[in-house]
């Protein structure tokens, strides 16, 4: 009888034992990461009501996608619609982790027409491609964009600044009202020839590259001078005819490309010489201005001394 209370003894504090090992290997379930909520507003503070050309006002949505370690967050990508230049997003971030957002705002396409830039790369690399071959003098091209960097390490709310990635290239005529005098800039079109330029902006690192055919010859066509509150430029004080424009990407330290303009108006048409050296630079305006219309004539006066016969007589 000893030996079997002795046996049942040591079976329960077996069994007691084989619990408590059990209890122990139980190992606490991983806490998710935690998040924190992240407000992030996003303006061009360029963007105005006028209307104007270069206003900011085309631009109604933005799109953007977050890269951590370089690699693209799938569940951070998506757009926007962007109101009187602002648009704000919330979401929600893994706390003591890095992002870099990558923001691109442009306009809306209109009925039957394709967007300017090819977004298929965005999302993944943060590329955007340009196509050139459009009108001149088209304000729907405009577009802003930015990279802003992240570390949440707690409820978060800022706010994101855009700016173009172009250069903008004007020609202003400074003999334009001399064109409206004769009452030749009704019908007035115009369009642009430029070369060495890239059409290719990486908008994580702010690189911009050539996919190969928009270095050369790449040609706005035809289209309306910009008009209304449009009609002229001013340039260090002056105003001149505005009668050309145009985006095209450019590096922030800047480059030099050719350009030339062409006008016509049904009747007559003036171009100008291929311009060589001209500087473009991120976020900056070039100017191009000076007599597009009128040539330049030397005349000379001379007035004879004698005078021919015979005399007219009246008497």
């Amino acid at each position: 009888m000893k030996n079997s209370m002795k046996i049942l003894l040591v079976a329960v504090i077996a069994l007691l034992g084989m619990a408590s090992c059990q209890k122990e290997a139980v190992q606490p379930v991983e806490p998710v990461a935690q998040s924190e909520n992240v407000r992030i507003e996003i303006t061009s503070p360029d963007a105005m009501a006028t209307k104007a050309i270069g206003d900011g006002s085309k631009v109604k949505e933005v799109y953007y996608t977050a890269f951590v370690d370089g690699k693209p967050v799938a569940s951070l990508q998506s757009k926007a619609t962007m109101v009187d230049g602002k648009a704000a997003l919330n979401l929600k971030l893994i706390k003591n982790m890095r992002y870099q957002f990558v923001f691109w705002a442009q306009a809306l396409p209109q009925d039957g027409e394709v967007s300017p830039y090819d977004l298929s790369g965005f999302y993944s690399k943060a590329l955007v491609k340009a196509d050139y071959q459009g009108k001149a003098n088209d304000d729907s091209r405009d577009a802003f964009c930015a990279m802003h960097e992240i570390l949440v390490q707690g409820p978060v709310d800022e706010t994101v600044y855009l700016r173009r990635p172009f250069a903008q290239i004007n020609f202003g005529a400074a003999d334009y009202d001399m064109l409206k005098y004769l009452e030749l800039h009704t019908g007035l079109e115009s369009e642009t020839w430029v070369n060495s330029i890239p059409d290719v902006l990486n908008v994580l690192d702010g690189s911009v590259s050539s996919s190969g055919q928009a270095l050369n010859d790449v040609h706005f066509s035809l289209s309306a001078i910009p008009s209304g509150e449009d009609e002229y430029i001013t340039v260090a004080g002056k105003q001149y005819g505005y009668v050309n424009m145009n985006y095209v990407f450019a590096s922030e330290i800047g480059e030099t490309i050719s350009a030339k303009a062409r006008m016509v108006n049904g009747q007559c048409n003036w171009e100008t010489e291929l311009l060589p050296n001209v500087p473009v630079r991120r976020n900056y305006r070039t100017n191009i201005i000076g007599d597009l219309f009128a040539e330049h004539a030397s005349l000379q006066i001379i007035i004879e001394p004698a005078f021919n016969d015979p005399d007219f007589i009246v008497q």
